[in-house]
Order: structure tokens, then sequence, then C-alpha cells
């Protein structure tokens, strides 16, 4: 059975203003390293999974106003393989959406695997190996498949999947750690600190990667049960493909769809939900805290780029663009500048730093959005 990836690249990145915009939002950005040098996120993202799909069965969905970006950023993909969105509607949409424009293109009931565009992941092999496994099980049964992590910190930016205790179906003994198949018993989204800590201690919680594997026939029965009105509205958008009237009818629909998570939407609500822990490292890139914890730091547990200078400061995470900063007697601070603006706030609250945008979008200065 056909098995397509799709790399969802509709997010705006707020938390990861001012380098972050609407005009060009974090997946399109290199943030980890010298943007010279590094591929942006999605260029990462679909590197890494070439090796597993061909170009032609790799799709990607996005907002209509990244759709150059898109194009100049992966010039192997298919230009009819850039599926766009009017606007941003959460990944329920993008997700439904995709499923609609897609399936028509295959006979068969084929399986679709989901891939975040903005996070980073190292031990490429490994990651391989579990998609390749996870498209391979999704294929054969009928429900959804989630790949998570162990996770290694308490996170109050990522998501959690609860496994199962029961007897899990192994999969594969061959390598140093055996893949298992369980069911999910629940899913936590963002927790504070205290509760992140305590799924952390509990031992069976994974971390969410937000990369999900199903048949076409087994997603569209969750959106008909789950949320039936996406369900409904996307079919009647089934008459209007290949046909002038589609994008018309596409943005009439998005106006309609209310903004849901596929997780909140969906996965907490199916009954036929499943995780396979991967042994990959993971992160989601969703914060200037994340990206601290990715960078490599001098011996005051600093990370400087571009002209920075520190004296007496410790544990910061200060990057420059253009104009040289300088801190003195100072810890524990998020520094960040670009072109026309600069973001400053305590370490352990980057995660905030979209309250910011809130405050220009109530205030209307799209300017600096």
């Amino acid at each position: 059975m056909k098995t397509v990836a799709v790399i969802l690249a509709g997010g705006v990145g707020a938390r990861l203003w001012p380098r972050s915009r609407e005009r060009q939002p974090k997946q399109f950005l290199s943030i980890i390293g010298d943007s010279s040098v590094e591929h942006t996120l999605i260029q990462q993202t679909y590197d890494r999974i070439r090796s597993i799909f061909s170009t032609g069965d790799v799709f990607v969905i996005t907002n209509t106003s990244m759709l150059d970006l898109a194009y100049k950023q992966l010039p192997n993909i298919p230009h009819d393989n850039i599926i766009s969105e009017p606007f941003g509607r959460n990944t329920a949409a993008a997700i439904g959406l995709a499923l609609t424009v897609i399936q028509p293109r295959y006979d068969d009931d084929v399986t679709f695997a989901f891939f975040p565009a903005d996070h980073v992941i190292t031990n490429t092999r490994d990651f391989v190996y579990a998609v390749s496994l996870c498209a391979s099980m999704a294929s054969s049964m009928d429900g959804i498949i989630s790949l998570g992590v162990q996770p290694v910190r308490p996170e109050t930016g990522f998501g959690y999947i609860q496994a199962e205790d029961q007897t899990p179906l192994v999969l594969d003994t061959s390598t140093d750690s055996a893949y298992t198949l369980r069911r999910i018993a629940s899913f936590a989204e963002k927790p504070d600190i205290e509760t992140a800590v305590r799924l952390v201690n509990a031992g069976d919680f994974l971390w969410n990667t937000g990369i999900f594997f199903a048949r076409a026939t087994s997603l569209q029965e969750a959106f008909e049960e789950h949320l039936p009105e996406h369900a409904h509205l996307f079919k009647l958008l089934t008459k209007h493909l290949d046909k002038d009237s589609y994008s018309e009818t596409l943005d009439n629909i998005y106006r309609q769809l209310r903004s849901v998570s596929i997780d909140y939407g969906m996965m907490e609500k199916a009954r036929n939900t499943y995780v396979i822990e991967g042994t990959f490292d993971w992160n989601d890139v969703g914060s200037w805290d994340a990206v601290y914890q990715l960078s490599q730091k001098d011996t005051s547990n600093n990370v400087s780029e571009g002209e920075v200078i520190t004296i007496d400061t410790n544990d910061c995470f200060v990057s420059s663009q253009k104009k040289l900063i300088a801190l003195v007697g100072v810890d524990d601070l998020v520094v960040v500048e670009s072109d026309d603006a600069i973001v400053i706030c305590r370490r352990g609250h980057s995660q905030d730093v979209k309250d910011i945008i809130d405050f220009m979008r109530r205030r209307q200065i799209h300017e600096f959005l």
C-alpha cells in the first residue's frame, strides 16, 4: 500500500518573534546555527524523509502567503504537491484539506504520514527506521499511530502522550531498543511546570512529536465521528477539485471552519489511537528557550550569536543580526534582535513572547507582525 508524506508548514511561529514573522515564519528560517550555511527547518524536514518517500509522494501544506517561500526552498517538490490554505485554521483544517486534495490522486486506500515542518531531529538513521516502522503498521491496521520520544526534562512547551501499561505488541527486537506498539491512554498539551514534572516522573508519558500515521479511510472515519463539521465542509470541496470554483469555495469553507488542533479535536477523543516510541533525539523549536537548549554554550553557559559582548553574565541567550549587544552583570536572560525589533525576557518565560503578538494584533500594530 502506498504511503505519502505531508509536511505541515502553515504555522506562524509567534513564540520566536522577532525573527519569525508572518511574511517568513520559523519553518522557513535557519533557527539553529549560521543561516548562511544551515538549511532552514522545512528543508531539514524534507531532507530527513526523502530517503523514505519518492519526491512525487511528498506534499506540503502551507498558507497562500507562504507559497513562494515553499517553491523557492523546496525546488524538488512539484508545485502541484504544495497545497495552500487561504489562511490558518489550525492543524485539523490543514489535515482535512490535505486528505481531501491528496486522496483522489491515488487509486487505493493510501496511508498518510504527517510531519511538522519546524522540528530539530538528530539520530537520523533511528528516525528513518521509526518512520518506516510506523508507516508499515499504519497501512495494515485501522487506527492512528503517533510517534513519541522519551522525555529528558520537564518541558512546558511540548505535548505529552500517556501509553497504556498493558502488555505491548512487540514489533522489533533486532535493535538495541525493542520497538513496541501501545494504545494511547491520554494526551496532555503544554502543561504547567508542576504538571510537567509529574508527567516525566510518572514514567509512562512520552513527548508528542506531532508526527502521526493513518490510512485515508481511518482518518476520514475519525473526521466524520469527531469533527463532523470539518468532514461535511471538506466533502463539499471535493465537488470543486480541479475546477475554476475551487479557490472561492475553499475560501468560503475556511471562513466557516472553527480553529481546532488535530490533537484536541480528534486524537484525544478517538479510541483507536496508538503510540510507538522512537529512539532519536527530538526538539520542537517552539521558543527561544528551546533554541538555547539546542545551542552550544560557552564557559559561562551563555549562547552568543552575532556581535555580542557579555561581562559578568551567565546562562543567557543573546542573538544579534546587525547591532552590537552588550550585557553586563545579568543572568538568565533571552535577548534577540532583528532589523526592526528587540525582545528581552527572562529565560523560562520565552513561551510568553506570543503574548507580544497578541498585544500587537489587538492594537493593530501590523508593521511588526
